[in-house]
């Protein structure tokens, strides 16, 4: 049974309040399941998406099987390395996967897009199986990828693996284990990413596959308007079932510009009621209440739309010389938690324009141009400077030569040693004490 000092609020369909929750008052509580007659779910929490503070929890720190509620983190992997335009291709394993199905053809590439709302709308275990390996390259890849992404957006209690969140002997390892908590992370940031809220927030989608089939798909999630348990102000997120796991169900909804995610793991029904009463009593705190002293991870999710947008302008920032395209730099406002960040800068108060002249070049490559332009110079000067002194010693070593010349004709060197030697003496050239004699000519005699 659960804690009597439980903070949950309003039980049955007519969801009568049974206590109000605030920062400096808890009392005793009845939770929907309760008051049906229904066992406790094994774990369940409710956090703030706002703030990431954790207003109610119940072992929310259990890792159990979650069943597809686990496909939240293979779409959040999926956008983190599927960019725009991108296409999924199944191959025979992942069509083949037990239903729920959207019926992919084997090698026939479908749109990100359409994947991804078949995955987060009607929980196709087939188009998790193959966004995973198209992701991946294989279930062994995608593990990878997925502990990977775990790791980056602060996960700590879950063991990843199966994409679709399947526990049964046809799973990849048994199925994986999840939190309450570990799948608030991932909630909390899966509505910052548009290309998974917005498919878990619609009721109804239709498309046509690549193969000409029509589709129609209306969302699992029977809290959002017209399902028959709608919640105010509910958008989405996700619902889960196997045999092994029982019900799961992870629900947001906004109210007065807050938004709330309620997880609920291991519940004996759909839990769509007491998902409401969990909400109602998180609603019902105050904004700035403590809760349970708390907090989960900064978002930290990295969609490759994102990069690839901010590389791209980027790029035209540093490249860009079209005359007719003046480059903008912006300054951006302050982006909510829940907004996903833009595709594209947009204008602001301070825009900076570059010129918009014919001859316009980056300031890089005129940099580069001056200081080869300089140095091309400063060498010529140097090489100019280097030859008109070796001009200068080779006129002096003239110079030099014709006086010598000129005192040997005159006789203003003396002889020392049978050598000119130079002097200052002007006159007849002394005469040397140094005698030189002729060696004897050698004569050849013959021998007897």
């Amino acid at each position: 049974m659960r804690r009597p000092c439980r903070l949950a609020g309003f039980a049955g369909a007519a969801t009568a309040v049974v206590g109000i929750l605030t920062a400096a008052t808890v009392g005793p509580t009845v939770t929907a399941a309760a008051a049906a007659g229904l066992p406790s779910p094994k774990a369940d929490i409710v956090v703030d998406a706002g703030t990431g503070r954790i207003l109610i929890g119940d072992n929310i720190h259990e890792a159990v099987h979650p069943a597809s509620t686990a496909k939240i983190m293979t779409a959040l992997t999926g956008v983190e390395r599927l960019c725009p335009g991108a296409t999924v291709t199944a191959n025979a394993r992942d069509a083949s996967v037990e239903a729920m199905r959207i019926g992919l053809p084997v090698a026939k590439p479908w749109r990100a897009d359409d994947i991804m709302a078949a995955l987060m709308m009607v929980s196709a275990n087939d188009a998790a199986y193959a966004m995973a390996e198209t992701v991946g390259g294989s279930l062994d890849g995608f593990a990878t990828d997925l502990a990977a992404t775990a790791r980056q957006l602060g996960l700590r209690d879950s063991t990843l693996g199966d994409p679709a969140g399947l526990d049964d002997q046809t799973s990849y390892k048994g199925g994986p284990f999840m939190s309450a908590y570990d799948l608030a992370i991932a909630t909390r940031n899966a509505l910052s990413v548009p290309e998974i809220a917005k498919w878990a927030a619609l009721r109804e989608y239709s498309f046509v596959d690549p193969s000409g089939g029509q589709h129609h798909l209306i969302n699992h999630n029977k809290m959002l308007p017209g399902g028959g348990y709608d919640y105010p102000g509910a958008i989405g997120f996700k619902t889960g079932f196997t045999n092994r796991s029982q019900h799961a169900l992870v629900a947001a909804a906004t109210r007065n510009g807050r938004t709330l995610i309620a997880v609920i793991l291991g519940a004996p029904d759909a839990g769509y009621q007491e998902a409401a009463s969990l909400l109602d009593a998180g609603f019902a705190t105050a904004p700035d209440a403590l809760g349970t002293g708390q907090t989960l991870p900064a978002v930290a999710v990295s969609r490759c739309a994102a990069r690839a947008a901010d590389q791209a302008a980027f790029a035209k920032l540093g490249t860009s010389n079209n005359p007719a395209t003046p480059t903008a730099v912006t300054v951006p406002e302050v982006i909510p938690v829940l907004e996903a960040p833009p595709l594209a800068a947009t204008a602001s108060k301070h825009v900076r324009t570059a010129p918009t002249s014919s001859t316009h070049r980056s300031p890089g490559l005129l940099r580069t141009r001056n200081i080869a332009i300089v140095l091309i110079l400063l060498l010529a000067v140097v090489i100019g400077f280097r030859r008109r002194a070796v001009k200068r010693q080779r006129m002096l070593r003239l110079a030099r030569h014709r006086q010598r010349a000129s005192a040997m004709r005159s006789g203003g060197l003396p002889v020392v040693d049978g050598r000119y030697r130079t002097g200052t003496r002007i006159g007849p050239p002394v005469e040397s004490h140094v005698r030189v004699r002729r060696a004897p000519r050698a004569t050849n005699r013959g021998t007897a």
